[in-house]
């Protein structure tokens, strides 16, 4: 039985590490990254995504590689895969870059391709006790699809994409978040949304827009959680590892995230299943393999994130 249902894009990408080089051809696009977070916790992780008849074999071969459910995997032979390009300022958060190898139109253009054909969402998926969806449409099958499944009573997870130069999605995500029970924006669309830049602040007024629990993700700087139950805020710091590459690292705490909650329904623990599932992401670039080694070196992280979690 799939127990948790990771729903998000799958991208190639080139990406302009913290080093100053180059990668090309990385699995990203935020759906794998987030199913890598989710599946160090619990073993029946289903995955939903497109992609086109050319993505890379070595793409397949690492989705794979982390031992979840692909029936959720749409391969379209008449549209190709998504690619793109990214890098980061100083402070780990995405900016925009210039050395992608699809044109923005043209991504677009296929996006809006893929999108226009709702994913059929499998019958083993439909009793999952929990869906995380990445997604910047509000209105798109899957959102329906998971308010669906959240009526039937299982937990609805969303990392909104809010940003990338553009906040006129703000606004309207404001009268989706009373439908879903845990949200992880992050900083800059939470700061945004706010109008502050006080973590603090920024936190109490996520709190305030209907989910049961918020995590705003914050790269470096660690996240802030609180959920309704406890009415606590809390900081969740990094794990201290070696950042290669930033990449992917947010998509992997919601996965984490999204596990804990359900899990444990309690903020403060979720919030460090996040931080440790992201912790994985940037140290290399791409995906580890999941592996019995790689979720024990986890527990011993979860141990380390709950003795540094701080009270606001």
């Amino acid at each position: 039985m799939i127990e948790y249902v990771i729903y998000g894009k799958t991208i190639i990408d080139n990406i302009r590490l913290l080093d100053g080089t180059l990668a090309r051809g990385v699995l990203g696009g935020g759906g794998p990254q987030a199913a890598f977070g989710a599946r160090l916790w619990n073993d029946h992780v289903g995955f939903l995504t497109r992609y086109g008849a050319d993505i890379p074999q070595d793409a397949l071969a690492m989705l794979n590689e982390l031992d979840i459910d692909l029936t959720g995997n749409v391969r379209y032979a008449d549209l190709p895969t998504l690619r793109g390009g990214l890098a980061y300022n100083d402070a780990q958060h995405l900016i925009a870059s210039t050395f992608e190898e699809m044109d923005s139109n043209l991504r677009q253009s296929v996006w809006d391709g893929m999108l226009s054909r709702a994913i059929p969402l499998p019958e083993e998926y439909r009793k999952a006790r929990a869906i995380h969806l990445i997604t910047e449409y509000w209105t798109e099958p899957m959102v329906r699809d998971a308010l669906a499944m959240k009526a039937h009573g299982a937990i609805f997870s969303l990392e909104p994409l809010v940003g990338w130069g553009d906040w006129s999605r703000g606004e309207p995500l404001k009268e989706v978040l009373p439908h879903v029970d845990i949200v992880t924006p992050d900083f800059p669309a939470a700061s945004h949304l706010a109008g502050s830049d006080d973590p603090l602040t920024v936190i109490k007024y996520w709190s305030k827009l209907g989910s049961r629990a918020v995590a705003v993700r914050n790269a470096q700087y660690g996240s802030y959680v609180w959920d309704c139950d406890h009415d606590e805020i809390w900081h969740i710091p990094i794990i201290p590892v070696h950042v290669v590459d930033p990449t992917g690292a947010g998509n992997s705490y919601g996965g984490g995230w999204c596990v804990g909650w359900t899990e444990k329904r309690e903020a403060r623990l979720a919030g460090c299943y996040g931080a440790v599932s992201a912790s994985f992401l940037v140290e290399r670039v791409g995906l580890s393999p999941m592996t019995p080694e790689l979720r024990d070196e986890a527990q011993s992280r979860l141990e380390q994130a709950l003795e540094n979690v701080k009270r606001l």
